[in-house]
């Protein structure tokens, strides 16, 4: 596969160094202008690591940056305006500034005062200081973490439940409604469970234990062993973040999207929106939507953080939504629909197409895809991978092998697939996250093969969760403690390489696509869930995680992690891609629950900061 999958766009403007200290050139009218300050807390000390963010009243995204070692911070150009400023750190109070931008330079500098309050300061933390700081002084708490980390935060982010509290029979009735309850919250009331149809068997296994566990950790009392992350230093903070708007077509943006700490983590009920996002060669960023009505496909310009939707109808006459979207070597946009089909875009004539599979066909497009060389599409499918032959329409199904012997099949639902990649020779990898596998479809032959991760060393894991993996159906979104779970997955564009998230054992994977050899590497942050990665033309690796608000960098030459925090609260990434055109690199990512997509520009060096584009 040639690298065009790893190209996307240029930025518009040329990248400035600008020592911190310089004042820039006076502006007028809508000209740039910068804003910059110092953050201490009440002692007078520099605060490093503190997020500042800055938003126009008239614009539609929001910038952050970070503070440095001496507490200062310093914002790319920005146009004039009338400007909302804050600050925000875990267990400080947010220092707040309102003020018209107009001239060349506005100095803005906060104290910030500590939360003496530990209700307020829970409220803050994100879903991996929830996790580390729930009780697991003994094993069997421990345990109980990965049970809930395992089956609890699979359609949402761990602080979303863990920010409140109930009794066990609380606890229960959640648990309970948790099992029958879809990712995407419809319909309501849930399902309720027969016979045929029980939901999620995994965490009806785990219920009585769940609710045991949270109704003493999550319950009368207040968490009191906070376990807060540091603030970041160093390369961490060398980082312009913006987050544009994703307005939804049929409900109203609203005020909690994550942005204020002090309210906790929003319900995705009225923030869910793009799932993945792929910028292309002209400067947009295509988005797939699952959510949103009238939206298969959503184009964002950042020059302008305008949004434009395309709806794409299916043979029952009503819009087609999308979970997966890539933009392949020609600007063609693809995408995976839920009417089991692949959608396609060509943004250069505005043609939009639906390619039907024969009826009689059982195989139907999953939820993800990727694109060949040839500008052939490849899906997930039941225990295999699908494919189109976009000239002729023609689809063609690859099974996979069974599971190992004494793994349950289709009297527990299947297999179920759902991350997919096509490598550079054109192979399709698939992720069975059930059976700690891969498939790997051969693009000459066709042939199916599998590859199985070793199993996990985890010392709470039981004999009872050992025996639930091999007789109890789990998918993406549900593990007994012990299991890998492997996600998402992505090729490197230069290389015989896959990186694979190993979404339930807080590690990624490299798999050599000609020897099948893998290595293993533990994240940096426990309990944040590698959710989907992507590999950049450097070979570096970007993941994202479900419970923790971040992006993390992998420099598989240094074996070394660089987590970048972002400055929303409940963003719940489930997707992360490259634009390899700029240098460094620039990094897109899709908040699943607050209704925006997210742009990291990274800064040239710790000691000068760098003008971002927009």
């Amino acid at each position: 596969m040639s690298n065009w999958k790893s190209l996307s766009f240029a930025l518009s403007t040329v990248l400035v160094a600008t020592a911190i200290g310089t004042t820039p050139a006076a502006q007028s009218g809508r000209g740039p202008a910068a804003i910059q300050g110092v953050v201490t807390s009440a002692d007078g000390a520099p605060m490093e690591g503190v997020l500042v963010s800055a938003r126009a009243a008239d614009r539609s995204f929001t910038t952050s940056v970070f503070t440095d070692r001496q507490g200062a911070y310093l914002f790319p150009s920005l146009d004039a305006g009338q400007y909302k400023v804050w600050a925000q750190a875990v267990g400080f109070e947010a220092g707040r500034a309102e003020f018209a931008l107009a001239g060349a330079r506005a100095d803005r500098s906060f104290t910030l005062a500590p939360i003496t309050d530990i209700g307020r300061i829970v409220k803050q933390m994100s879903g991996v200081e929830y996790l580390q700081s729930l009780p697991q002084r003994t094993p069997a708490d421990r345990r109980m973490v990965h049970v809930f980390k395992n089956n609890c935060t699979g359609c949402h982010t761990a602080s979303y439940p863990l920010q409140n509290r109930w009794d066990a029979r609380g606890w229960g009735v959640l648990v309970d409604l948790m099992t029958v309850f879809p990712s995407t919250g419809e319909p309501v009331p849930a399902m309720r469970p027969t016979e045929k149809d029980p939901g999620n068997r995994m965490i009806a296994a785990y219920r009585d234990e769940l609710a045991e566990y949270l109704g003493r950790a999550r319950g009368a009392t207040e968490l009191g062993d906070l376990k807060l992350l540091p603030r970041p230093t160093g390369e961490a903070t060398q980082v312009v973040i913006t987050e544009f708007d994703l307005p939804r077509t049929d409900l109203p943006l609203h005020f909690d999207n994550g942005s204020d700490w002090s309210m906790g983590t929003p319900s995705r009920f009225i923030g869910r929106a793009a799932h993945d996002a792929w910028p292309d060669a002209e400067g947009n960023v295509w988005m797939a939507d699952d959510e949103v009505p009238q939206r298969t496909f959503a184009k964002l310009d950042p020059r302008t953080g305008k949004v434009t939707d395309y709806a794409l109808k299916g043979s029952n006459g009503k819009t087609i939504p999308t979970h997966r979207i890539v933009v392949d070597h020609l600007g063609k946009v693809w995408a995976a629909g839920r009417d089991g089909n692949f959608s396609m875009l060509n943004p250069r004539t505005g043609e939009m197409k639906n390619f039907p599979r024969p009826a009689g066909m059982k195989a139907a497009v999953g939820g993800t895809l990727d694109v060949d060389s040839k500008g052939n599409p490849s899906a997930t499918s039941t225990n295999g991978a699908i494919t189109l032959d976009a000239a002729s329409g023609r689809y063609t199904y690859y099974e996979g092998p069974p599971a190992r012997e004494g793994f349950c099949g289709a009297e527990c639902g299947g297999w179920g697939t759902y991350g997919i990649t096509v490598d550079k020779d054109d192979n399709a990898w698939v992720t069975n996250p059930g059976l700690d596998r891969l498939l790997k479809v051969d693009s000459r032959t066709g042939k199916v093969t599998a590859l199985e991760f070793e199993l996990l060393s985890l010392p709470e894991a039981t004999d009872l969760d050992r025996q639930r993996m091999r007789t109890v159906r789990g998918g993406q979104n549900s593990a007994p403690p012990g299991q890998k779970a492997p996600r998402r997955l992505a090729a490197d564009p230069n290389n015989n390489l896959v990186w694979v998230a190993l979404y339930t054992s807080d590690r990624i994977a490299r798999v050599d696509t000609r020897t099948n050899q893998v290595k293993e590497y533990p994240i940096p942050t426990p309990y944040a869930s590698p959710y989907a990665i992507g590999v950049d033309k450097n070979g570096v690796v970007w993941i994202n995680t479900m419970s923790h608000d971040a992006l993390t960098k992998f420099d598989p030459r240094t074996e070394r992690f660089t987590e970048y925090r972002l400055p929303t609260r409940g963003t719940e990434i489930r997707h992360v891609q490259i634009d390899n055109r700029t240098d460094p690199v620039t990094v897109w990512a899709p908040y699943n629950r607050t209704n925006k997509v997210v742009r990291l520009q990274f800064r040239a060096t710790p000691s000068r900061q760098t003008r971002a584009s927009r």
